[in-house]
């Protein structure tokens, strides 16, 4: 399940970072980048906060 929200997490970090640069490259519109920006800013802090919270079953 970790690394489901780990991958959920760099997902996320994607979809923050790259609207921008399709944006400048005059590939994206301002309106899109403001959504797919606010659903990756969603996505990376939730699947890395719950990813970071779980401990493996073999630590304890």
């Amino acid at each position: 399940m970790n690394t489901v929200f780990k991958t959920l997490g760099r997902i996320g970090l994607l979809l923050t970072i790259l609207p921008s640069i399709l944006y400048f490259i005059d590939k994206m519109e301002l309106e899109d980048v403001k959504l797919y920006m606010t659903i990756g800013m969603v996505a990376w802090f939730v699947g890395s906060i719950l990813a970071s919270r779980l401990v493996p079953a073999d630590s304890e």
